[in-house]
């Protein structure tokens, strides 16, 4: 059944490979380097992350402000917030296409399953990091993604009272509760950064940095992205109104409509759901054993390519039995 999903999907990013490899060439590809460009990206959020963090005000009353200004400094503060928001979509892009890809190849299966189970973690981390960091704007788009959020995780009813009530007025919500949005966000992308060392942890040899060539023009093209289109804010968050108009990140907010047209219960099993099942689809069918590679050493000139190419490091090179 998953096959008629793959046969096509594979038609299509194989067109999309010819496509850039004629610009590009191989090496520098980005659909041959789309776990690297991951990694880029996240350092790139990181280290612009770490700039928005020194100049941003983690009270209520100066958290919009704080970035409006930060906004306004276009020679740094404005191309880092807008690095920061560009490098995360990117992220979640590059993160999308890689597991389609690996999907399509059928690189999920057998020996790959670790990498294609410890990957789901990574995209529930890459999502909590990225949507934790709009609440911390305090402005319309926060204050509808903070509400949201938190009705949605009421829903489970694991807390005494819920958490959505400390949005209902302004004097509801105070420092405390805002300073534990920004430790959601700075641990978010930690337990993040340790849960891709743990996904690439089996694979022999990974590489988590894209060609030199290929990551500068990356970071180049975000930088003008920024300088033409710098990330703006939404009018400041007002807890006595309800936001009319709300323009969202649609990389990281795609669900938020449907939680509002099918409620908090849908939206967890979609979820919740889609995730156990991309956890068991390596054992959907299971992947009959293939038997052991032979070398015949009549055929064997001892070049160590299989030995270099096998990323998960299965064989190990020894001196020759035949002399």
């Amino acid at each position: 059944m998953l096959t008629i999903i793959q046969r096509p999907l594979l038609v299509v990013l194989n067109w999309f490979e010819r496509l850039f490899d004629m610009p590009f060439g191989p090496s520098w590809n980005p659909f041959l380097q789309l776990g690297t460009l991951a990694f880029f990206f996240f350092w790139v959020s990181a280290v612009s992350g770490i700039y928005v963090y020194i100049v941003f005000d983690t009270s209520i009353a100066g958290a919009f402000t704080s970035v409006e200004e930060m906004t306004r400094q276009w020679y740094l503060g404005g191309i880092m917030r807008s690095l920061h928001r560009y490098a995360s979509d990117a992220m979640v892009v590059t993160a999308a296409f890689h597991l389609a890809r690996e999907f399509a190849l059928d690189r999920y299966r057998g020996i790959r399953w670790y990498s294609w189970f410890t990957g789901i973690p990574v995209v529930w981390l890459l999502f909590i990091s990225g949507i934790s960091g709009y609440w911390l704007v305090w402005d319309e788009l926060a204050q509808y993604v903070a509400i949201a959020s938190m009705e949605w995780i009421d829903w489970l009813g694991i807390f005494g009272e819920p958490v959505a009530a400390n949005f209902l007025t302004e004097e509801s919500l105070d420092d405390r509760f805002f300073s534990l949005l920004v430790f959601i966000h700075i641990f978010g992308p930690l337990f993040l950064l340790f849960m891709m060392w743990v996904h690439i942890l089996r694979i022999n040899n990974a590489k988590t940095n894209p060609p030199r060539g290929l990551a500068f023009g990356s970071f180049a093209m975000m930088v003008g992205l920024s300088l033409a289109y710098p990330a703006v804010s939404h009018a400041p968050a007002d807890l006595a109104t309800v936001p009319s108009v709300v323009n969202l990140d649609w990389f990281f907010m795609f669900l938020y409509p449907a939680f509002d047209i099918w409620g908090s219960g849908a939206l967890w099993v979609i979820s919740i759901g889609g995730s156990l099942f991309l956890c068991l689809m390596p054992w959907l069918p299971p992947l009959k054993k293939k038997d052991a590679p032979q070398v015949v050493l009549e055929q064997c000139n001892g070049c160590t390519r299989c030995f270099e190419d096998c990323p998960y490091g299965a064989g190990d090179m020894r001196p020759r039995a035949d002399g």
